[in-house]
């Protein structure tokens, strides 16, 4: 269901309640009136015949049989009935009623109407002539009056109340279609978005509960095209690095297991030809010597294509020997590094591999973009073992210290997030990566 019609439905529903119990004060003030007139006819009636006709019964009554007190002259009398019986219980005189301009109500309107009415008694008056019995006047309420005045009083109000939903409906439908047309903008914006167009806006409008959506929608889709841009300048840039990594490897491969092979070739060629024993034991040394260094640049080439070390020699080792690899590269820099041996206790496989990662590309953006005397690494646990921070500082100066938007912040960024971390640059004396990971505990 629309929300146009949702309200609508909602705002019907609270009207046909107020309309009910508008009609229920209607009938409870329609029948108390009606009420009261009955019992202000029934007392007139009574004081009348009371002393008017118990008192003066020779004047009133017939002297002979067939006369009457003239009771059926009374056709304009409403709500009540007054019959005359003689002495011997037979009816004399009654008024008579014309009912034929009166609207009968429906039976089924009469039944519940009798359900909550009160009943008004009737009221008995004997008469006597010389102390002997004449006969009685019996009194009793004419219902039939009171319930067509109640029916044509909620009839009429029946259909007061039809044309009053129906300008209400109708002024409600078209308020909300123009009050709600704007929504129909934030749907379309919505749409845009699913389909990837984040150029998609939401113009201002005159209701200020829209214009907050609008605004947040507009400030999350400039997020969502700002994070999309720097997703696919990522992706770019990864694919760059792959084949960067790819030549690197390659001319290393060429440069150092080719040469050392080539090298190897050569020695063993020597021995072949060379009958001198002492000449082929020193080319003997030199291919166990080559082979040796290409063990060595081996390893060096696999430590920086896969995380293995983390598995040999634990987390603690491998962010050592990361940072003492370092510091041989660039001797003249200091580096004062300090590790919180609590970490090892916390950390799981994967933030470990993150953490040493991030590190691994702080301490080369370091050596590329900044010429530091001095370097500080901490890692250390706070907040009763629920958290790692990690702080790496240089005094040095970057010469991008401004752009944040280079494929190794961007790695680094990405791998905090994916920790569930925070992480800030800091510039005032010198540059700052402050970083702040919650390990699952």
């Amino acid at each position: 269901m629309s929300l146009k019609f949702r309200l609508l439905t909602y705002i019907n529903f609270l009207l046909l309640i107020a309309v009910s119990i508008g009609i229920l004060v209607v009938i409870t003030s329609a029948q108390k009136n009606v009420r009261q007139e009955i019992l202000s006819t029934l007392s007139l009636a009574v004081f009348a015949i009371e002393n008017g006709v118990k008192k003066n019964p020779e004047i009133y009554l017939f002297q002979n049989e067939g006369d009457t007190i003239g009771l059926a002259n009374l056709n304009e009398l409403r709500h009540l009935k007054i019959q005359f019986f003689d002495s011997t219980d037979q009816l004399r005189d009654q008024t008579s009623s014309d009912l034929s301009a009166l609207t009968i109500p429906p039976k089924w309107f009469i039944e519940n109407i009798e359900k909550f009415s009160t009943i008004v008694p009737e009221k008995k008056i004997n008469l006597k002539i010389r102390g002997k019995n004449a006969g009685y006047i019996l009194i009793n309420p004419e219902p039939l009056y009171e319930y067509s005045e109640i029916w044509q009083q909620i009839k009429n109000g029946f259909y007061v109340i039809l044309l009053f939903f129906g300008l209400i409906n109708s002024m409600i439908f078209i308020f909300f279609y123009q009050t709600l047309k704007p929504i129909n903008s934030i749907i379309e914006g919505f749409r845009k978005l699913e389909d990837e167009n984040y150029k998609a806006r939401i113009n201002k409008t005159n209701i200020l509960e829209l214009n907050i959506i609008g605004q947040n929608f507009n400030k999350m889709v400039k997020k969502l095209r700002e994070s999309n841009n720097k997703i696919h300048k990522l992706s770019q840039d990864l694919i760059d690095i792959q084949e960067q990594e790819k030549k690197e490897l390659a001319i290393n491969l060429h440069d150092e297991l080719g040469q050392s092979i080539t090298a190897i070739q050569a020695e063993a060629a020597s021995i072949k030809k060379n009958k001198n024993e002492i000449s082929r034991i020193q080319a003997l040394d030199s291919i166990i010597n080559i082979s040796k260094n290409m063990m060595l640049s081996t390893r060096i080439l696999i430590k920086k294509l896969s995380l293995g070390i983390l598995e040999e020699m634990g987390f603690e080792i491998a962010i050592n020997d990361m940072v003492e690899s370092w510091s041989k590269r660039y001797p003249k820099v200091l580096i004062n590094y300090a590790f919180d041996k609590n970490i090892n206790e916390i950390v799981p496989p994967l933030m470990a591999r993150h953490i040493y990662r991030i590190i691994q590309e702080a301490l080369t953006n370091i050596s590329k973009h900044s010429k530091p005397k001095k370097i500080i690494i901490t890692l250390k646990v706070k907040k009763n073992n629920k958290e790692i921070e990690i702080k790496i500082s240089n005094n040095g100066v970057f010469q991008n210290s401004n752009n944040q938007n280079g494929v190794g912040l961007l790695g680094m960024m990405e791998r905090v997030k994916q920790m569930d971390g925070i992480i800030k640059f800091k510039k005032k004396n010198n540059f700052e990566i402050y970083i702040v990971v919650k390990p699952n505990l």
